[in-house]
């Protein structure tokens, strides 16, 4: 009897071992806290179960004592890891109640205790007991010490026990038999143990129960999931999903379909409507070819319209055959309407509603491009002196304005046509030229103009019809062409729309070609410096103006007036006004290497090269490139510049002269000149026209105006020089004046720097 049992302890031992290996080994669960819990349990239990194994094959009652010993201080350790093994498992006491410290301490103290019984049997004592005449076993006798060993093991129990309980009690109906089945389990092998402490079994058999319990733990544990809950979990997620799902057999039936999708296709669930919906869909399709496949579906429901991403998978068993296929809608109405509303916005201008620049020119390329047969005509136009109306009535009443006239244009135009808010009062109509007419447009502007004119303002709008000609033609210019016919009638009082016509397209086609040709000519130095002498009262050259002239090589020289204006309009004019910039300091310090220290250049600023580069820098570096003084390069500049952002213009100006540049205000007097400005800028030069002393009825004022601005000029320390001297007579007049330099066509006409040096320079 006893052989068989050391037969079947050391079975148990060995299934322990090989459920440790296994949990051990399996990549998905060894690195948990609950796997190396579980682990640690079965090592525990094996050596107790060997040590046990031990003390009842030896029939040396000593060596007997010894495996009882590890046996008893086993179960302290069975119990612990235990413990901390249904910690790990029910989430309960992690933290609190019995710390593993103070639990492991106690036990320690009872193993040494043990350990000593082998002198002092204060724990247990044992002796033989035969069975018959052939068999025998250790019979062991328990003293006032292995009491205090069995309440530590009982108070652990009962700990095992409160943990499982309240587990099973608190947990889902599902996860009870997870718990309950480890604390029956637990519980049956306690129940076993306690009958072999007290009524002198020949051996403990619990010990064999082991081996069960490790296959109720690991099983329990690590791999069990209950079927209805998982079949309840499948069902509830599918249920409350934001998606219709809809399922079918080999055969097309349905046999599923979640709540979202009745609601959308089927509200009391009958299964027809999805058959035959899935076989309307089928129809014109190979179904048996398709696997999977995702389309964008719209569905009307209840009188709404839904857009669904749709998204369709066939199911397949392990060996490959067809077992069925489902259906999952998304809805993505929400996400579609966003992209249309940000599509819009990114499409059309958000004050009045027009399409913006971008999607204009896009959908007048394709009007254009679909409609071959069709002629067109481009009608733009823009509200004459826009600013004002700003000033005058505010930025509510301008954007009213400019409400109203959008409204207007969508109101004249019919199908096949489109139009555009291009940028503030600028509008732009792409229409079939058989359905334009004057009276269409003219009436409707003349509405709009109505809104805001009053006895002190009359309001002008400016129309300019572009006829396309060439289909191919950017779209651009198209534009520029009805623009470039709107500015042919800007300064007229008695015209408010023109047609780009024959002279508009050359004089357009002309300067095409200029904007075409201008980057190779700056490349190639066709671009050269001209120089206009200006002279002091002793007929002494001191300073020169730096001017441009195009040398064309098949036009020859071109007048500043030919492109000059055309490249401030298109900003170009940046790049021109560096290259002359360059030329002058260049010269400058080539006048310097042979000692000439005296002359100065000035040169021209455009209000565009405060935009378009950094000035300060641009001039500082090649000041410091060419190593000059910064006195004898004079910077004109318009008052022009003044008329947007003041203060930053100003700003520059001031970092400049700080760094010892001039400042000449040139063409004063010929604008819209204020005193103030006098007062703000920091010029040391001002720059008058002889278009004041010009000989008409008023030229006693013009002489009056000249001799007071030179006054206030040189009482605010500034030098004056007046160009556009002709004639004998205004020279020896202006001698007089107090004026300090003199320049015009008297003097010299602008020469080619050679010429320049040869008349002027030793």
């Amino acid at each position: 009897m006893i052989r068989f049992y050391i037969l079947l302890f050391m079975i148990t031992a060995f299934i322990l071992l090989a459920c440790a290996v296994y949990i051990g080994t399996q990549h998905k669960i060894k690195n948990s806290k609950l796997s190396i819990a579980i682990i640690q349990l079965f090592v525990v239990a094996i050596i107790t179960c060997l040590g046990y194994t031990y003390a009842i094959a030896t029939h040396n009652i000593r060596q007997a004592e010894y495996g009882y010993i590890i046996y008893f201080a086993g179960i302290d350790w069975i119990l612990i890891s235990f413990l901390f093994y249904a910690r790990q498992y029910t989430k309960i006491w992690q933290e609190t109640y019995a710390s593993p410290v103070f639990t492991t301490t106690i036990a320690a103290f009872d193993n040494i205790s043990l350990f000593t019984n082998m002198k002092w049997h204060h724990a247990f004592w044992l002796d033989i007991k035969h069975l018959n005449h052939n068999e025998w076993f250790y019979s062991f006798h328990l003293n006032d010490y292995y009491y205090v060993h069995l309440v530590f093991c009982y108070i652990m129990v009962a700990m095992i026990m409160v943990i499982f309980l309240k587990k099973t009690i608190l947990t889902s109906g599902f996860h009870r038999s997870r718990y309950s089945s480890v604390l029956i389990m637990f519980l049956g092998i306690i129940f076993l143990n306690v009958l072999y402490l007290f009524f002198d079994f020949p051996v403990d058999v619990s010990i064999c129960f082991y081996a069960v319990g490790a296959v109720f733990v690991g099983y329990y544990s690590l791999l069990y999931n209950p079927k209805t809950f998982v079949e309840y979990m499948l069902t509830t997620i599918t249920e409350r999903m934001d998606c219709a799902l809809i399922s079918f057999d080999e055969n097309d039936n349905c046999i599923y379909s979640n709540q979202f999708a009745n609601r959308m296709f089927s509200p009391t669930g009958d299964k027809r409507v999805y058959e035959e919906r899935f076989r309307k869909w089928k129809e014109g399709r190979d179904a048996n070819s398709i696997s999977n496949t995702s389309f964008n579906e719209l569905y009307n429901l209840n009188g709404d319209e839904y857009r669904y991403d749709v998204h369709f998978n066939k199911i397949y068993d392990k060996r490959g055959y067809y077992c069925g296929c489902y259906f999952s809608f998304y809805d993505v109405t929400g996400d579609f309407i966003a992209y249309e509303e940000e599509k819009y916005r990114s499409s059309h201008d958000s004050l009045t509603g027009a399409l913006n620049r971008e999607a204009f020119f896009e959908e007048v390329r394709e009007l254009l491009h679909k409609n071959v047969g069709v002629e067109y005509i481009m009608v733009c136009c823009n509200i004459k002196g826009f600013k004002l109306v700003n000033d005058i009535f505010g930025q509510e009443e301008a954007d009213n304005l400019l409400i109203r006239c959008a409204d207007t244009i969508r109101e004249k135009i019919q199908p096949g046509s489109t139009f555009a808010r291009l940028e503030a009062d600028r509008f732009a109509v792409l229409m079939p030229k058989r359905r334009y007419t004057e009276e269409l447009f003219m009436t409707g502007m003349n509405k709009v103009s109505n809104y805001l004119s009053n006895a002190h303002y009359r309001m002008v709008i400016l129309v300019g019809v572009y006829d396309i000609f060439d289909r191919e033609a950017p779209v651009i210019s198209m534009v520029d062409g009805a623009f470039l016919a709107i500015d042919s009638i800007k300064d007229s009082f008695k015209n408010s729309i023109a047609y780009y016509g024959d002279m508009l397209r050359h004089e357009y086609l002309t300067e095409q070609k200029i904007i075409a040709e201008f980057e190779e000519a700056l490349q190639t130095g066709q671009f050269a410096m001209f120089l206009q002498p200006v002279v002091n009262m002793d007929k002494k050259v001191v300073i020169a103006e730096a001017l441009v002239r195009w040398i064309h090589p098949d036009r020859g020289i071109i007048a500043p007036a030919s492109f000059v204006p055309l490249l401030e309009k298109t900003g170009y004019i940046y790049k021109l006004d560096i290259y002359i910039w360059e030329q002058a300091v260049k010269r400058i310090a080539y006048w310097t290497s042979f000692g000439e220290t005296d002359l100065s250049l000035s040169v021209n600023i455009s209000v565009k090269d405060f935009y378009y580069i950094d000035l300060y820098e641009t001039l500082v570096g090649l000041v410091e490139k060419y190593r000059i003084d910064p006195k004898r390069l004079k910077l004109e500049i318009t008052e022009s510049v003044f008329m947007n952002e003041k203060e930053r213009q100003i700003e520059i100006l001031n970092s400049l002269k700080s760094y010892g540049f001039l400042i000449e205000i040139d063409d004063f007097g010929s604008g819209y000149s204020s005193l103030n400005m006098l007062k703000e800028v920091p010029a040391d030069i001002l720059k008058m026209d002889m278009a004041f002393l010009s000989m008409d009825r008023n030229a006693k004022k013009g002489r009056k105006i000249v001799n007071t601005i030179i006054s206030l000029a040189k009482a605010l320390d500034m030098l004056v020089i007046i160009e556009g001297v002709e004639t004998l007579e205004q020279v020896e007049y202006l001698t007089g004046t107090g004026a300090d330099y003199l320049q015009g066509y008297y003097f010299d006409r602008p020469l080619p720097v050679k010429r320049f040096e040869e008349l002027y320079l030793k």
